[in-house]
């Protein structure tokens, strides 16, 4: 009997995501591995640190937090707590093994919950969120948002990136192939802006990181293509091909604009 469909996500990505292919991928594809498979790099999250206004004594939330690379990394970087809750049993357990050998477990607490429902969290617990590139993946974007500015303390800050804000016209196929992982909303601009000042959360900065994204899409298009033998017989012709696709999309759609990569920072209200 063949084996059952697999649930949309990631969960074909972390299979392997550790192995030393994957991580030879990972850093040619972004300069440094720090364990992260969206669009981050280990320059640009260096570069946020400092706009989450942490310090040693801070708590940390990264909601959709996958295998915990950019979690691991600002927390092993500042020495303050981490929490990290994401929808995969497979990423919490690599989040785990990353936080033991980055040596910083006993900083680190990850849960696993559906982002759709309520965080099972404390209110005011953090000081600051992040959420890198996930948000396009949620139903309840708004509802993510509530629950943000209940997680924060006051003062507190939310740092998120949306990678499929339409700024340009995008065809059924390119769509189709940008959502290989599953549900993905896009969004136009203005949306996220919205949302946040609905739920409280007052918008200090944005960014627009396309560039940014560019670079990453063809750096691991460039490293997958580089080791297409292996890759092939790790994820089946029929695997890496949807793969290339995608990163193929992403690269066409990035260079004419027409979708693109937005950083946003917001703050909860102090009273």
């Amino acid at each position: 009997m063949p084996d059952p469909p697999r649930p949309p996500g990631y969960a074909d990505v972390y299979d392997n995501f550790d192995t030393p292919l994957m991580r030879e991928v990972r850093r040619e594809a972004y300069g440094e591995d720090i364990g992260q498979h969206s669009w981050v790099t280990a320059e640009e999250l260096s570069s946020d640190i400092p706009r989450l206004q942490l310090s040693p004594a801070s708590h940390l939330l990264d909601l959709g937090c996958g295998p915990c690379g950019p979690l691991v990394f600002v927390v092993a970087n500042l020495g303050c707590r981490g929490t990290g809750v994401d929808c995969s049993a497979e990423a919490i357990a690599l989040g785990q093994t990353r936080a033991t050998e980055k040596n910083v477990a006993r900083l680190v607490a990850l849960h696993l919950a559906d982002l759709n429902q309520p965080v099972p969290l404390n209110t005011a617990a953090f000081n600051a969120v992040i959420s890198i590139d996930v948000v396009l993946h949620l139903r309840e974007r708004h509802a993510i948002f509530q629950e943000v500015a209940r997680l924060l303390t006051p003062g507190g800050r939310f740092l998120f990136t949306d990678a499929a804000v339409v700024t340009g016209a995008v065809s059924n196929e390119e769509v189709e192939k940008r959502a290989l992982h599953g549900f993905t909303r896009f969004a136009p601009p203005g949306f996220n802006e919205g949302l946040l000042a609905q739920s409280g959360l007052r918008l200090l900065e944005q960014d627009d990181r396309t560039a940014s994204l560019l670079r990453t899409a063809q750096g691991r298009l460039a490293a997958r293509v580089a080791h297409r033998a292996e890759l092939e017989s790790l994820e089946g012709p029929a695997g890496f091909a949807r793969q290339l696709g995608y990163l193929e999309t992403l690269v066409a759609t990035s260079q004419r604009g027409a979708l693109s990569r937005i950083m946003y920072l917001a703050e909860r209200a102090t009273s």
